[in-house]
């Protein structure tokens, strides 16, 4: 079924254009000029509307740039940091490349890079274009590197490909980054009745079964067995998959065991090669395996597993524990319409569904793509010879590429001829070489910064130390030439030796740090020196090294202070026990209720909290500000949207402000207006308060007596009205500044295309944008880091703003009144600037009460937005009371 199209090597007969698909400046790429493809293979896009993948030369060029820019992070140590690195790169290249295409709207529907807490796109991310008609929009599933332990270890066999798969919207299987069990097997096979709740035994006999019927054999138990003796079934080789491993010699069958590359053999099991691919493997390689087997011919059934039941073999082995999903798994399942079995509605499918090829990728518009890093033993031409890995001609700078694409039934291997700057800087050098010493230094350090982007780092000293012995050097250019000197010799010190010893390395970058303060090589050592630390606590935090780890991750926050994701990392380790038992507890309450979620749970969940919290506090150290809430996000309001979470946040801010402010009469109206708390309660905390004086958290409503588990709920818990809504975050992950800062890079190629009458998205994507900015800066006052929360809300102030001067109507109008928000929030947050954070607040409610103002700022729509004024106006009353004070 397949045509395997073999190509030359480059550098044969083929004729070699300039693919024109992709725009290398667009995906900010300074370094890698263009690309060139064999003429055969240039796929042109009809006249006709839609996506038309398979016939897009750009989605070769996401996998095949990654590769390229893979070079750089070959080591030979061993060491996992250097996987951390390329995982970072790799995302950051898909990130660019997917937003610089404007003719898709893209959509992350799985990722392999939670479950290995790795590096990744975010699982829901949207990419490309905001302005894109319904069919243009597109799936997305990604496997960064299989088998990435060969980039790092030379002696470490399976080879590595980096491949992502693509088809139109809502073709592709949706899910969390979830362990699964999967049972794949060729054409030879179809109709066996092959499924993975089978045993292995059954599944072969079935598949000897088929066999011997297609042969008109008789079917007898000798037939039977000695067509089993001739399969060949590929294994992960886990500890896991023991029992199955021998099950499988003891049947006399051949297993072929796999480091970690359980997805490139898809291709041998369509070729007939191979008769199997079983065992527990992630679901986005298997959605990957999915695309191959659709386009190829196969069959293949899933079902996804609980985490624990997939790592544990005693688990594993019987089907009953196979539904054991933890409440937080369950919360998560729930977020991609996964559902308990018996409980599901239109659109939704129960977690114990087998799934099969026609669940996990429709057959339409479906492509997928794989650079060959390192050559692999599963990708081969039509005459049996391996597909190269990637190699870079240190003379020209040129990097060749090969590329599996699979599409329209059939596969192709494309080489690519990736030309970088290395030549073109090579020929000017050459031609100003001892004519002008100031262009010839600055010539020799931009050779220098581009061999180091692609791995050459021996001709990158070379480079500089040419530069440092140019006449007439300057003495500012020798020392930019000495501290990129040492960032080159950190990076070739991070791909040799070893890094158990980090002395000498963090020696190497920080020597180079003064690049940081201009940025005039864009090198950034700091920025360098906090991943290696970071990397370090996540390892040390993997081998229950806590104390270790928590060294570490201080250590980085010293070079990245207002970083969220490093934050949680501490507080995770700090509140490792209790976040535990809270999960344990929830567990068994939700099993004693027959898995089923009644809104009683919901009331329970805030119980054990609080009881939890408060037994462990006295024996917990916390670095934060305000442990209770910080915990509360992670446990209570575990599975929630970002944008539910911040309601939530800045109603309890509020109330803690009351509580400590507020007369007992005012504190009386909020209480009942704003919680519907009862008089009688009210009166309680009233009480409390008075003889207690300070609320030092809103958590210690716990310790009102005579408060009711309703009352306490409705404080600790309330209702709440979202007012804007945040698309950029997947409700598992606290957003990162990483993240805002990739959707930004979208938001700008939103506007650079915009048309007149198409605005609104753009408004609204930069709306999120801001609101995204407002979540990490009040996380970030918890945990207590005033100037990261400082930082955070003017940038939030300033996103709005971008809105108010590109627009008029409704939105701007909307994010005029959350700056004032804003401003009113930081003067509860910061007692001590509070005037000044109360005047710009009024200053910001200014334009949407004054007509004049308004009508010029957002044009004449004041009568549709009466309540909003009303609002305003009532909030410039309240403000003025607290002035008055």
């Amino acid at each position: 079924m397949s045509d395997i199209i073999k190509e030359e090597p480059v550098g044969n007969n083929s004729t070699f254009i300039k693919d024109n698909s992709i725009d290398f400046k667009k995906i900010d790429d300074p370094l890698i000029k263009d690309a060139h493809i064999p003429e055969h293979f240039d796929l042109k896009v009809s006249s006709e509307n839609g996506l038309q993948l398979s016939k897009r030369n750009e989605l070769r060029h996401a996998v095949g740039i990654v590769a390229a820019r893979t070079l750089r992070y070959f080591s030979t140590n061993g060491e996992e940091f250097n996987v951390f690195r390329a995982r970072r790169m790799a995302v950051w290249w898909f990130r660019h490349i997917y937003n610089s295409f404007n003719w898709w709207k893209a959509y992350v529907v799985n990722a392999e890079g939670e479950r290995k807490e790795m590096p990744m796109l975010y699982i829901g991310e949207r990419l490309g274009s905001e302005t894109v008609q319904k069919d243009c929009e597109a799936d997305i599933v990604l496997s960064a590197f299989e088998n990435d332990r060969c980039l790092v270890d030379p002696e470490s066999e399976g080879g590595v490909v980096v491949a992502v798969g693509y088809s139109e919207r809502q073709k592709l299987f949706n899910s969390p980054d979830m362990y699964c069990v999967k049972a794949i097997v060729g054409n030879k096979y179809k109709d066996a009745g092959v499924n993975i709740t089978h045993g292995i035994t059954k599944n072969m006999k079935l598949m000897a079964e088929k066999v011997l019927k297609d042969k008109n054999k008789e079917i007898n138990p000798q037939n039977i067995d000695d067509e089993i003796q001739k399969m060949k079934i590929v294994v992960l080789d886990r500890l896991r998959h023991k029992k199955l491993i021998e099950t499988i010699e003891k049947l006399g069958a051949e297993v072929i065991r796999v480091k970690e590359d359980d997805l490139t053999p898809t291709f041998a099991v369509t070729k007939g090669e191979i008769d199997m691919i079983i065992g527990v493997g992630g679901v986005p390689e298997a959605v990957l395996s999915g695309i191959i087997v659709a386009q190829l011919g196969g069959e293949m059934t899933l079902r996804i597993l609980p985490l624990e039941v997939a790592r544990e073999e005693r688990l594993l082995g019987k089907l009953k524990n196979w539904g054991l999903f933890r409440k937080n798994e369950v919360d998560i399942l729930k977020n991609f319409k996964i559902v308990r079995p018996g409980t599901e509605k239109e659109g939704e499918i129960p977690w114990d569904r087998i799934l099969t090829l026609n669940d996990l990728v429709k057959r339409n518009d479906n492509v997928f793509t794989a650079s060959i890093i390192k050559e692999t033993p599963w990708i081969k031409f039509t005459d049996g010879k391996v597909v190269p890995g990637m190699k870079i001609n240190p003379e020209s700078g040129d990097i060749n590429v090969y590329v599996v694409r699979v599409a329209e039934n059939r596969v192709e291997i494309v080489p690519i001829l990736y030309k970088t700057h290395i030549g073109t800087l090579l020929s000017k050098y050459k031609d100003i070489k001892e004519v002008n010493g100031d262009a010839e230094v600055s010539l020799l350090v931009q050779l220098g910064k581009t061999y180091i982007e692609f791995g050459l780092f021996q001709e990158a000293r070379d480079c500089i130390q040419k530069a440092k012995i140019c006449k007439g050097i300057s003495n500012d250019m020798l020392q930019r030439c000495n501290s990129v000197y040492e960032y080159i010799s950190g990076l070739d010190f991070l791909t040799k030796k070893s890094l158990q010893t980090p002395k000498e390395i963090i020696e190497h970058f920080e020597k180079s740090g003064h690049l940081d303060e201009e940025d005039k090589e864009q090198l950034r050592p700091r920025r360098m020196v906090k991943r290696f630390y970071e990397y370090h606590g996540d390892k040390d935090y993997r081998n229950k090294l806590y104390e270790d780890a928590l060294e570490h991750y201080n250590k980085a926050l010293e070079y990245s202070p207002h970083e969220l994701k490093l934050h949680r990392k501490v507080h995770t380790i700090q509140m490792r026990d209790i976040i535990e038992e809270y999960f344990d507890r929830i567990d068994k309450i939700y099993q004693g209720l027959n898995y089923k979620d009644p809104k009683t749970l919901e009331k329970c969940k805030l119980g054990v909290a609080l009881e939890i919290f408060y037994d462990y506090k006295r024996q917990l150290n916390f670095s934060c500000r305000n442990p209770w809430l910080i915990f509360y996000r992670r446990t209570v309001l575990h599975g929630e949207t970002p944008s539910y979470k911040l309601a939530v946040l800045i109603k309890l801010l509020k109330l803690h402000k009351k509580l400590n402010r507020a007369s007992d009469e005012e504190l009386s109206l909020f209480l009942n207006a704003e919680f519907g708390i009862s008089k009688e309660e009210i009166g309680i905390v009233t009480a409390y308060r008075k003889k207690h004086e300070t609320f030092h958290s809103v958590s210690e409503l716990y310790f009102v007596k005579g408060l009711s588990l309703e009352g306490l709920s409705n404080l600790l818990f309330p209702s709440v009205r979202i007012e804007s809504q945040n698309e950029l975050e997947d409700s598992e992950i606290p957003l990162s500044i990483s993240l805002v800062e990739a959707v930004e890079r979208r938001y700008r190629n939103i506007l650079e295309e915009l048309k007149d009458g198409v605005k609104k998205e753009a408004q609204e994507h930069s709306y999120a944008v801001a609101e995204a900015y407002h979540y990490v800066g009040l996380a970030l006052y918890d945990v207590g880091d005033d100037e990261g929360t400082k930082i955070n809300y003017e940038r939030a102030t300033i996103k709005f703003q971008e809105i108010i001067d590109k627009f008029t109507g409704i939105t701007p109008f909307n994010a005029q009144c959350r700056i004032g928000n804003l401003y009113e929030e930081l003067a509860l947050l910061y007692e001590n600037e509070k005037v000044n954070y109360y005047n710009k607040a009024m200053d910001a409610y200014t334009y949407i009460i004054e007509e004049r103002r308004s009508n010029i700022m957002f044009g004449y729509i004041r009568d549709l937005m009466a309540i909003r004024i009303w609002q305003t106006k009532e909030r410039v009353n309240c403000i003025e009371k607290e002035l008055q004070l």
